[in-house]
């Protein structure tokens, strides 16, 4: 088995750390953190046998104020016979936010992938920032994030697989229940 936690992950480890991932029957990939690279097209390429649409997007126009329309899929992965054919779980909650939703919703195109927590922040998407009167400064999302198949996550969250929440009693006890799950249906 094989763990990868983003928040540590730099692109540059994976021709490192790809072999040796390949050699393992699961993968867990821990999207509770925010992943200190962006690790779509470089870690999603090995998960898929072929380019999938994973993602599409509203944009705003400028020339019709309130006019939103969407933009075509986008699509991960590319002809690849040597994908990993283990079985991948990844883990989310509620600090699984902006980059690490739109990589878990990624990766979730792979075959043999569940998602095990409890549903993530719905806060994916660009962030624009705003200049108001009194030099106040708000940002919001410029874009709308969708499915292919047109659901909705900002707002909604990932929503996982597999549902479990740390409990009282396996906090007291320093578990982590979410990743004990996440063996589980390994095994």
């Amino acid at each position: 088995m094989a763990y990868l936690f983003p928040g540590k992950f730099r692109n540059k480890y994976l021709d490192v750390i790809a072999p040796e991932i390949s050699k393992t029957k699961a993968l867990i990939i821990d999207l509770r953190c925010y992943p200190s690279d962006f690790m779509v097209f470089t870690v999603g390429r090995l998960l898929l046998p072929d380019a999938k649409p994973f993602v599409k997007f509203t944009a705003g126009s400028v020339k019709h104020p309130g006019v939103f329309s969407f933009t075509p899929n986008l699509t991960l992965g590319e002809k690849n016979p040597d994908y990993y054919k283990g079985k991948v779980v990844i883990l989310v909650n509620e600090r699984t936010l902006s980059q690490s939703e739109y990589t878990a919703m990624a990766f979730s195109q792979a075959p043999d992938v569940t998602i095990v927590g409890s549903t993530t922040a719905g806060a994916d998407g660009n962030v624009s920032m705003i200049t108001l009167p009194g030099n106040i400064r708000t940002a919001i999302s410029g874009i709308g994030v969708f499915y292919p198949d047109g659901r909705e996550t900002q707002q909604v969250g990932i929503i996982p697989n597999i549902e479990i929440r740390p409990t009282i009693r396996g906090i007291i006890e320093g578990r982590d229940e979410v990743l004990e799950k996440a063996l589980e249906i390994i095994r």
